[in-house]
C-alpha cells in the first residue's frame, strides 16, 4: 500500500534541512533563505521523496528558543519551497504554533520528537488542517510519566508510542497518516538503540504503520565507529546502519546524505525484490 510514508516499490529516503545556527552536525550551514532552499532542491534531484525542515536544533543539551524565533527561521525557508509541486515539505518542531504556520506555508507532515508530549494542541492541529504526523518514541518523555526502570526497552517504547498513538486518534489522525520513529538518539543508551534497530518491526504495531528510522550521523554511528571515525565515512556508516534498519522493517530513512543513501537503497531494495 503507498501511502505518503510508505511506498510498495521502494524504500523513502527524507533528506535533512535544519535552518539553524547550532545543529550538531550542521549548524549554521543553512540560515541563509537562499542557500537552504538550494540545498533542498538539490536533495530532492538527488532522490529525496520528503524534506524535513528544522528550526531548533534538539542535541544534547540544546537551548529552546521561542516560538517566534523558530517560525522566522523555518516559515521563509517553507515559503520558497512551496513553490515546488514536486516537493513534499515536513516540519521538525514539537511547538502547535510553529506547526501550524508551516501546515498553512506548505508542509504537509509534522515530524514531532516527543510525540506530541511536549504540547498538548499539536495533534488537534495536525488534524484540524489534515496533515500527517511523525510520531516519535521519546524515552525522556516516556521515563518523566512511567516507571520504566524493569522493562525491556521495546515494552518502554511501545508504552510511549501507545500513548501517542491514541492522542493522536482522540484528535481525528486516521492511521494512514501516521509514521512511528523509535527515536534513536534520545536518553537511550547505545544497547538500548541497537536492540530498537533490530526489533524495529515489533514497533509497527503489526504492520499498522510505517517506520521511519532516523540515526544519520547520530553519536550511536560515532560510537560503533570507534577509531575509524572520520569526517570522510560518517555518512557511509550511517547508511549501513540504515540499511540494517530497512532490513528489520523501516520503510523510510532521515538522513543528511541523501545521494548515496539512495543509491544504496535503489540496490538494496533490488535485493530484497522491490522493483522501482
Amino acid at each position: 500500500m503507498n501511502t505518503i510514508f510508505r511506498s510498495d516499490t521502494k524504500t523513502l529516503c527524507m533528506g535533512i534541512l535544519n535552518v539553524t545556527p547550532d545543529s550538531f552536525s550542521d549548524g549554521g550551514k543553512f540560515t541563509d533563505v537562499d542557500v537552504a532552499v538550494s540545498h533542498a532542491l538539490k536533495m530532492r534531484d538527488d532522490g529525496a521523496d520528503i524534506i524535513d525542515i528544522g528550526g531548533e536544533s534538539t542535541k544534547p543539551g540544546y537551548l529552546p528558543i521561542s516560538v517566534d524565533e523558530e517560525i522566522s527561521r523555518v516559515i521563509p525557508v517553507i515559503k520558497r519551497l512551496s513553490q515546488y509541486e514536486d516537493l513534499t515539505l515536513s516540519i521538525d518542531t514539537m511547538k502547535s504554533e510553529v506547526a501550524k504556520e508551516a501546515l498553512l506555508s506548505g508542509c504537509k507532515i509534522v515530524n514531532d520528537i516527543s510525540g506530541f508530549a511536549f504540547d498538548s494542541k499539536m495533534a488537534s492541529t495536525i488534524s484540524s488542517y489534515n496533515a500527517s504526523a511523525i510520531i516519535m518514541f521519546n524515552y525522556f518523555y516516556t521515563a518523566k510519566k512511567n516507571d520504566v526502570s524493569n522493562l525491556d526497552i521495546i515494552d518502554i517504547a511501545l508504552m510511549g508510542l501507545s500513548s501517542s498513538i491514541e492522542m493522536a486518534t482522540q484528535a481525528g489522525i486516521s492511521a494512514d497518516k501516521i509514521s512511528i520513529d523509535p527515536g534513536i538518539g534520545f536518553g537511550t543508551t547505545r544497547q538500548q538503540e541497537l536492540t530498537l534497530i533490530r526489533r524495529l518491526s515489533e514497533l509497527s504495531f503489526n504492520n499498522k504503520y510505517p517506520i521511519l528510522l532516523a540515526c544519520s550521523r547520530k553519536r550511536i554511528v560515532r560510537e560503533l565507529m570507534g577509531t575509524q571515525l572520520d569526517s570522510n565515512n560518517i555518512d557511509l556508516a550511517s547508511i549501513s546502519l540504515g540499511l540494517a534498519g530497512v532490513k528489520n522493517g523501516a520503510s523510510m530513512l532521515r538522513v543528511h546524505d541523501v545521494k548515496n543513501t539512495v543509491a544504496a537503497l535503489k540496490v538494496f531494495d533490488a535485493a530484497l525484490g522491490r522493483k522501482g
